[in-house]
């Protein structure tokens, strides 16, 4: 039997299995939501946790508060505030209050502006809150004439709006099938992002990971040994997302549990899902670059790869990561994040697909 009839008939009995219930699954009975568990965030010294006091900045509005952050060395998250009332409503919460100049609302305007208006290879940019502007990174790759533009574009907007300079090259973190721990399908190697579970349906298990992967190649994944280990049921890397989707194939060789690599190799069980928070301390996963640890530096950004193709409402880490991390797990103790869609190696920025954007389209939840 040659590999690709072996493949088939794999994927035959696996889709005869799902429709007879001949496959056998253990569903992880820990596996929670974060609105199961809303006391599970970013451990603070004191004050609102940061679900809280994202609350107390919604109740403000979008025209006098520009967005929360966690203060690290104090520990705090601090909420941003254009007038002294909401000043006092803040601190009256429990929680920092900081005045700024520009609010939520002009700020996204700008965003949206720069959105609607360019997509120049080598460039991300949204709202830094903690500096209350719209910031501009600008990699090596971007020309002189391009970084002029868009400096003349933002220039009306005064201290709103900042661009910078950056070394490096913002792309996609796939690479060449070269051997290794990862996950491939003939065309591109990437990592495994976090097993999932249909909600209609636990039994059924998939794999998530990047969409610039799955929209890749062959449908069929293996690992580096030629395990089989599923095929694509979705990929999405358009309209500003990049998350895809390989159904499981349970065999006695390959039995998919809820955890990602930390620590010295040691699995990490993760349980639930929920958003990051601006400043907190999160870790990483990756074929290449194996577990790593930063901060959640930026939220909400627009990237726009070195090939053209542009994401939106992205998370942006600190944490190093290389080609083949792609689709790897952002994580922070038991709680599903994120998955890589790109990087930039020189600064040591790497680009996250929210994870709970990708679970709500697909049905799904973490295992």
């Amino acid at each position: 039997m040659t590999g690709k009839t072996l493949v088939s008939a794999v994927r035959a009995l696996a889709l005869a299995s799902l429709v007879t219930g001949l496959m056998t699954f253990a569903p992880n009975a820990n596996a929670q939501t974060q609105a199961d568990h809303p006391s599970r965030d970013v451990p603070v010294a004191a004050g609102p946790s940061g679900a809280a006091s994202q609350k107390i900045a919604d109740g403000l509005g979008d025209s006098r508060t520009a967005g929360i952050y966690l203060d690290r060395d104090r520990q705090r998250f601090v909420v941003t505030v254009t007038d002294s009332k909401a000043a006092e409503a803040v601190k009256d919460a429990g929680a920092v209050p900081e005045l700024v100049t520009y609010d939520t609302a002009y700020l996204d305007s700008i965003k949206q502006k720069l959105d609607d208006t360019f997509r120049t290879p080598g460039t991300m940019w949204g709202v830094d809150v903690p500096a209350n502007q719209v910031l501009i990174h600008a990699d090596s790759t971007v020309s002189d004439a391009d970084f002029t533009e868009l400096s003349e574009f933002i220039a009306p907007y005064g201290d709103a709006a900042h661009i910078v300079r950056i070394s490096g090259e913002t792309t996609e973190t796939t690479s060449p099938i070269n051997g290794g721990d990862y996950i491939q399908n003939g065309t591109v190697a990437c990592s495994y992002g976090f097993t999932v579970r249909s909600k209609a349906n636990p039994e059924y298990k998939s794999i998530l990971t990047a969409g610039h992967c799955t929209i890749e190649g062959g449908n069929d994944w293996f690992k580096s040994d030629g395990t089989y280990i599923g095929y694509t049921t979705g990929h999405y890397f358009s309209d500003g997302n990049d998350f895809g989707l390989i159904r499981a194939y349970n065999t006695s060789e390959v039995t998919y549990y809820g955890n990602v690599e930390a620590q010295n190799g040691e699995a990490q069980d993760i349980t639930y899902s929920r958003d990051s928070s601006l400043g907190e301390s999160v870790c990483a996963s990756g074929f290449t670059s194996k577990y790593g640890c930063g901060t959640v530096e930026f939220k909400n950004q627009t990237i726009t790869y070195s090939d053209g193709h542009q994401i939106t409402g992205m998370d942006v880490t600190s944490i190093c990561r290389a080609g083949g991390d792609s689709g790897g797990p952002l994580f922070a103790g038991d709680a599903a994040l994120g998955i890589l869609s790109g990087g930039n190696s020189s600064t040591c920025f790497s680009y996250y697909q929210p994870v709970n954007e990708a679970l709500a389209w697909y049905g799904v939840e973490v295992v």
